[in-house]
């Protein structure tokens, strides 16, 4: 008799919880869209071909700037196909990214042979010498994605080269303390011979 009783109940709690209204969440917050460039996007160069909307070839000394991003080169191809949205790719000896600097993390700037940026993923994707200096570090690789987002980086060599990393200590680390060495002391007196 207890199970069928303690059966029943655990039934008519199960149907009381599930047939109760659900409970409103406040709305979440939209999150903003990192990806999306801030403020507007300026280009110059020595020479523009505008073919159509889509696509447009820039070359001689070539500047991509948005209010945080700046990319420079010999030669910039830009493709957008979506509205707000496009793909950049610069070529040069080197290209370059500037990264500004903002509260919680240093500048990063970097050279390449070649500098592939897309807004749709906010990834910008570096080949062929790449160099990268986040603050006082250096990475060297053949090829490096770079989140400009999450300002994170994944670095690869290629044809048996490898990464390099060059990490700084911080600014103010104290180097380790050695004893003082004694300045003109008289040396010790010789022991007294028996």
């Amino acid at each position: 008799m207890r199970r069928k009783a303690s059966a029943l109940l655990l039934a008519l709690a199960t149907l009381v919880t599930s047939a109760a209204p659900p409970q409103a969440s406040p709305p979440a917050a939209a999150a903003p869209d990192l990806r999306q460039p801030k403020g507007p996007i300026k280009i110059t160069a020595e020479r523009a071909d505008l073919e159509r909307r889509e696509f447009a070839l820039y070359r001689g000394n070539v500047r991509l700037t948005s209010a945080e991003v700046e990319f420079s080169g010999d030669r910039l191809e830009l493709r957008q196909p979506v509205k707000g949205q496009f793909q950049a790719v610069l070529t040069g000896k080197p290209a370059r990214l500037k990264h500004k600097a903002v509260a919680d993390a240093p500048a990063v700037n970097a050279s390449a042979g070649r500098i592939v940026y897309d807004t749709r993923t906010a990834r910008v994707e570096m080949s062929d010498g790449v160099t990268l200096d986040r603050g006082t570090d250096t990475v060297s690789s053949d090829t490096l994605s770079y989140d400009l987002a999450g300002r994170r980086i994944s670095a690869a060599g290629a044809r048996g080269n490898q990464v390099q990393i060059l990490i700084q200590p911080p600014a103010g680390a104290a180097e380790e303390k050695k004893p003082p060495v004694p300045q003109n002391t008289p040396p010790p007196a010789p022991a007294p011979s028996r």
